[in-house]
């Protein structure tokens, strides 16, 4: 066991390309800051401004999209949601990290405007009582709180189009 990915494999007894497959064609990094990624198209202020802009893809264009430590940033998250739906193909990922909701981390920047529990996801695809920018067609494939220490954990997700 050499790596991270090996013992997520062990761990999980899922392979680590079941989660985040390598696909091929477009695949977008939202709102990036200084966390590049190889081949993606990266989407960022003030060119693109995920509160007001659509994303500027047709619909059923995109294979993945990546989103690290920028939804905490955002207000209107089930619209940017919505946006990332539109444009993902069937079967589409979208691998996200933000501050897990308990951790000083999610409080000690004065930007975050929105918090993220294990149950944030699931509220906004299935709760039928909650209607407010609901999201259609998401399904949560993966997700875990981690983090080196308790004042550093995040909330990793992976949603996937169906």
């Amino acid at each position: 066991m050499n790596t991270l990915v090996d013992l997520f494999n062990l761990g999980m007894l899922r392979s680590y390309d079941d989660i985040i497959p390598d696909k091929n064609g477009l695949v977008l990094n939202l709102g990036p800051g200084n966390k590049h990624i190889d081949n993606t198209v990266e989407l960022e202020y003030p060119e693109w401004d995920a509160e007001v802009d659509n994303i500027p893809y047709d619909s059923n264009t995109v294979n993945q999209i990546h989103a690290y430590h920028f939804l905490e940033h955002i207000k209107n998250v089930p619209f940017l949601l919505a946006e990332c739906n539109r444009v993902l193909m069937v079967d589409g990922h979208m691998n996200i990290v933000v501050p897990y909701y308990k951790s000083q981390m999610a409080f000690q920047d004065l930007d975050h405007k929105n918090f993220f529990s294990e149950n944030t996801w699931r509220h906004l695809f299935t709760n039928k009582y909650y209607t407010k920018g609901k999201v259609d067609n998401f399904e949560v494939a993966t997700n875990f709180i981690m983090g080196d220490s308790e004042k550093n954990l995040c909330l990793v997700t992976q949603l996937v189009k169906k």
